[in-house]
């Protein structure tokens, strides 16, 4: 899935961490993402604002780290996601069972 743009977001819950740093993660309404930010920004962009104080991150004027030296892999958790439903559906839904003898 091709997704550029927060306008192409394509759940209501947005979910970002980090697979490096366990206690970097969060979730957000896109709603209130597009709200703060604008709903045709480049989904790297609140990425990068997200992780600025990631001690892992090379801000533009530092010296990037060598190459034994773990980069941020700040990421959107459910755009990386291959088998996991999408964070905003009930877990009622996530399940369907044919109940046998049930009403039409």
């Amino acid at each position: 899935m091709m997704v550029e743009r927060l306008s192409d977001f394509p759940w209501v819950i947005v979910r970002v961490d980090c697979p490096l740093c366990p206690h970097r993660r969060g979730q957000y309404r896109l709603t209130r993402l597009a709200e703060k930010f604008g709903a045709d920004i480049q989904l790297c962009e609140p990425l990068d604002r997200f992780s600025l104080d990631c001690p892992r991150k090379s801000l533009p004027w530092e010296r990037p780290p060598n190459q034994y030296d773990p980069n941020c892999q700040d990421r959107f958790t459910d755009l990386e996601a291959t088998s996991r439903p999408p964070p905003d559906v009930p877990p009622i839904m996530r399940k369907l069972t044919v109940i046998q003898g049930g009403k039409d």
